[in-house]
């Protein structure tokens, strides 16, 4: 069994490489592969094709992190955590559920609580959910928002931040990772080489 990643080197990688390849449909697997990002989030998968997906990730040294709530076909137990740590191989995971993220960093996988910032008041629930998870990094949905209230997200949440969904243009990415995101989750192929 590999080494598993601390969120120390997790944190550096994304420093050196923060683009993080989003990928919902297996067909894009390839490109993100051959892209520079270091890092795999699998938004959608099954139990049956992940051991052979994560293989490939590894294979061309890329962090591989799973959307557990989207993952078909194992429960969302210990058990499995344990199993696609251990015998699968992922780096960490990615989830909104608040009990999984106590349960991953137990099985020393890096946690990603998933979060929607709708609005202020999303944004407060928010916070009072992430002081009782503690999860290692958050992802800040929709990421287009960091431009805007970047500072504000820092200084309510004391993890590093990650920004997903709706950055389209290399300069929105740009402007983003400025307003103190330490990565940018995006399905854009465009910007995968960034």
């Amino acid at each position: 069994m590999e080494k598993k990643v601390k969120k120390s080197d997790f944190l550096q990688i994304l420093k050196n490489s923060p683009i993080i390849a989003a990928v919902r449909e297996e067909e894009r697997l390839t490109q993100a592969l051959q892209s520079k990002t270091k890092v795999i989030f699998l938004l959608k998968t099954n139990i049956l094709t992940l051991p052979n997906v994560v293989q490939e990730i590894k294979r061309h040294e890329k962090l591989a992190f799973i959307h557990l709530d989207l993952l078909e076909g194992l429960a969302q137990d210990k058990y499995a955590l344990r199993y696609l740590g251990e015998v699968v191989g992922i780096d960490g995971i990615i989830t909104t559920r608040t009990n999984l993220i106590q349960q991953a960093k137990e099985e020393e996988l890096i946690a990603i609580q998933r979060f929607f910032v709708l609005d202020s008041s999303a944004l407060a629930t928010g916070v009072k959910i992430m002081q009782t998870s503690e999860p290692d990094f958050v992802e800040i949905l929709p990421g287009i928002i960091f431009i805007h209230l970047g500072e504000e997200l820092r200084n309510q949440l004391s993890y590093p931040l990650i920004a997903g969904g709706l950055i389209r243009t290399p300069e929105e990415a740009k402007d983003i990772l400025n307003a103190g995101a330490v990565g940018i989750s995006t399905t854009s192929i465009a910007l995968w080489n960034l």
